[in-house]
């Protein structure tokens, strides 16, 4: 991944989403081409004090983002501030990576994909001495099928490296689901 602007602790969510994210994702289009997505629609719902909704849109490989929502998004992310600023921190165990997809070299754009995709997915990701990190996502404005899963938040976030075998991780019990299988099933295809 390309160097990423320094995130300040006293960011906003209007700061990180109208000025950093914009930055960071034009760094990372320029270091790894071929593993942006050309054209997507991502809505961010921050919930509670300081949060806010925002828009990203990338076309032509280029993002642009605006305060507000839209009908069309591709997906939409929602979680309370305070996850937000762990994720944005990288903090109490959580990255960047819980609320903003990550290129993995050897990993081609999946958007397309992520575009007939359709359901929410819902994750609670315990942590220690924390309440879990809560975080859903909405793919194309469908709130049905619903799958909830529950793991460890450190599983997780090896799972989304490459670190974890999601597969071997459900077989033994370390992933909980709740909601339609089907669709998980349809998530993780995303991410091959």
């Amino acid at each position: 991944m390309a160097d990423q602007p320094e995130v300040p602790s006293d960011v906003t969510a209007a700061q990180f989403f109208e000025v950093m994210l914009p930055m960071g994702f034009e760094a990372n289009a320029a270091a790894n081409p071929g593993q942006t997505p050309r054209e997507l629609t991502m809505q961010y719902v921050v919930t509670g004090d300081g949060g806010g909704d925002w828009t990203l849109s990338i076309k032509d490989g280029k993002l642009t983002a605006a305060k507000g929502r839209v009908e069309a998004a591709n997906v939409t992310f929602t979680v309370s501030v305070d996850d937000w600023r762990d994720a944005v921190l990288g903090q109490n165990g959580a990255s960047l990576a819980l609320i903003l997809p990550q290129p993995r070299p050897g990993r081609p754009d999946n958007s397309g994909r992520l575009k007939e995709v359709k359901g929410t997915m819902a994750l609670e990701l315990s942590r220690e001495a924390q309440d879990p990190y809560k975080v859903e996502m909405c793919f194309n404005n469908a709130a049905a099928p619903r799958t909830l899963l529950r793991m460890k938040l450190a599983e997780w976030t090896d799972m989304q490296t490459g670190k974890l075998n999601g597969q071997e991780a459900f077989m033994q019990g370390r992933i909980k689901v709740e909601g339609d299988m089907g669709f998980l099933m349809q998530i993780a295809m995303m991410a091959m």
